[in-house]
């Protein structure tokens, strides 16, 4: 995938309806843009199966942590980097667990190089309960039957991209005075989501529309870009620093050998 560059400002009409405040309830399942599209090109080169053993797997739905005889998978990419995705036993066997871990994987491959370098592995539930990042540990957690309808509904990528920025950025960023000072100098919040949680959500929330303005300028509709960078000048600028400080995407040049 190439840089497309950065967004100049479009001064185009939008509804007084949207100006009154945050553009939608949240940055992912409430609208119907594909931020991160299917046809994008990921970095994902193949999957290795390790073998199967004791893993820390958290649940929203249990206390237990270690799950014994958990399907472990090391996701390879292009640009050097690894990823462990590790599906719970109740998958029964390898080949089910693919149904998730392949898709996740595949996604997986459409991050930054540098968010993908820090995060260390995806944990994969059998059950339908949304997914939920972990700043401490660098994972996330996404469940079998979400995978399903997000990839139906074209937001697996987005959901990758908010619960990875949680799980390899928020520990860094989420207090920095810079990022405190962008977000109390601009006018408002991006989504609901992000105003009610503005400590642990407006970050994720904000980054996946900062994303998609630097890297992809025209994807969104011009209105909500445009709304996009009034309601969040200051985090934009944030934005802009943090995604391009260094190459967005790298290549090694060949592909793993697995």
């Amino acid at each position: 995938m190439m840089f497309a560059g950065c967004l100049s400002l479009v001064a185009t009409a939008i509804s007084s309806a949207a100006v009154g405040g945050p553009l939608y309830p949240n940055s992912v399942v409430s609208n119907d843009h594909e931020f991160i599209a299917t046809s994008d090109d990921s970095a994902f080169a193949c999957l290795v199966f390790e073998g199967r053993r004791t893993a820390e797997m958290p649940d929203k739905r249990s206390d237990q942590l270690m799950a014994k005889k958990t399907f472990i998978f090391t996701a390879h990419y292009t640009d050097g980097t690894s990823v462990g995705l590790w599906a719970h036993p109740k998958f029964k066997s390898e080949a089910k667990t693919l149904k998730s871990v392949a898709p996740a994987a595949e996604a997986v491959g459409k991050l930054p190089t540098f968010m993908r370098r820090t995060l260390d592995h995806v944990v994969i539930h059998r059950g339908d309960e949304t997914a939920f990042g972990e700043g401490e540990g660098h994972f996330f957690v996404l469940y079998s039957e979400n995978i399903k309808t997000r990839i139906r509904n074209h937001d697996l990528e987005e959901t990758v991209f908010h619960e990875s920025f949680h799980a390899t950025l928020d520990s860094k960023h989420a207090s920095s005075k810079k990022w405190l000072k962008a977000q109390q100098a601009d006018g408002d919040y991006i989504t609901k989501y992000a105003k009610r949680l503005p400590k642990k959500e407006d970050m994720a929330e904000s980054a996946l529309f900062a994303w998609t303005m630097i890297m992809h300028p025209g994807r969104l509709p011009a209105n909500v870009e445009t709304r996009a960078r009034e309601i969040m000048p200051n985090r934009m600028a944030f934005f802009e620093e943090l995604f391009l400080a260094g190459p967005v995407f790298e290549d090694t040049g060949g592909k793993p050998d697995c």
